[in-house]
């Protein structure tokens, strides 16, 4: 059998000299030169419109939802999940919004747009966004977050959109986002801070810049932004960015990780802002557990 070549000192410190050579950017810049955000779909742009009109009529919201066949489909594909438990099927979109209502409905449509958007990446990544999302829900349900969101379907959107970032990041970058897992292990460092070294920026700081574009709340744009450091999200947010970044910790603890080898980290401040006691964390891990099931259902549904 022949092995590749070992990889000596000078190569090593050819890809240093390399990797110290590249250019940097903050978000601003990368924004600027590199990366084009895609905007809202029209349809979700089109129900977003809708639900926040007070005079909404529901029949409306249930056209634009048909109106886009792939949110549509998988819309129903939600509702008639296990997740959301309605105990009986529902066929049609206009069915969906009568018995959930349009807040829930609005969260459904973006779900249903997000899974849209991450459908063709790597399994791992995809049943960790998913899984963040439920360990979000989970949260919702057994810890301070349910007095800072409105309800657990809204805490399952944060935790599917946390590392939307990353999807542009290897889209736009690709050659230096395909080094950041070796930096990763070489320095033993997390998964953000090797975007840092790389490219100057990191997925979170992104994925708040596209959550901006798509003009979700501020709730889901500092949950997003602060998620691997609370200083990027402003004060009054900072307890659910703090959270988010414990149900991604749970979330890869629990075998559900974005990449391999994982290296994460979550300091006393965040587990402070977060409110979670470190006593309850293990009930939180069991009930995490309990809804794997939940997990591989909704990966189908993404896929």
């Amino acid at each position: 059998m022949a092995y590749p070549p070992r990889r000596t000192l000078h190569n090593r410190i050819g890809d240093r000299v390399a990797l110290m050579s590249k250019k940097l950017y903050d978000i601003d810049s990368l924004l600027e030169e590199v990366v084009t955000l895609p905007s809202m779909p029209d349809s979700l742009a089109r129900i977003t419109d809708l639900v926040a009109n007070p005079n909404c009529v529901l029949g409306d919201v249930a056209l634009a939802i048909s109106g886009d066949p792939a949110i549509a489909i998988k819309t129903l594909r939600l509702v008639n999940s296990a997740y959301y438990g309605l105990g009986q099927e529902v066929s049609t979109v206009e069915h969906a919004v009568v018995l959930l209502g349009l807040k829930v409905i609005k969260n459904l449509a973006l779900t249903a747009t997000v899974f849209d958007t991450i459908k063709g990446s790597a399994e791992l990544f995809l049943r960790h966004c998913v899984g963040c999302g439920v360990a979000m829900r989970v949260l919702a349900e057994t810890s301070p977050l349910a007095n800072i969101v409105g309800s657990a379907d809204e805490a399952f959107v944060y935790g599917l959109l946390h590392d939307i970032g990353k999807v542009i990041l290897l889209e736009y970058l690709p050659e230096e986002y395909a080094q950041v897992p070796q930096l990763v292990r070489e320095k033993e460092i997390p998964w953000f801070q090797a975007e840092r070294e790389l490219i100057g920026t990191d997925h979170a700081e992104l994925g708040a810049r596209l959550a901006l574009k798509w003009k979700l709340s501020k709730t889901v744009v500092n949950a997003i932004a602060g998620h691997h450091d609370l200083n990027l999200s402003d004060a009054e947010f900072k307890p659910l960015a703090a959270t988010l970044s414990v149900a991604d910790y749970l979330c890869s603890a629990s075998g559900l990780p974005s990449h391999p080898h994982p290296y994460f980290v979550i300091d006393e401040k965040t587990w402070t802002s977060a409110a979670v006691e470190q006593s309850s964390l293990a009930k939180m891990v069991n009930r995490f557990f309990e809804s794997f099931s939940d997990i591989n259902e909704l990966v189908k549904v993404a896929a």
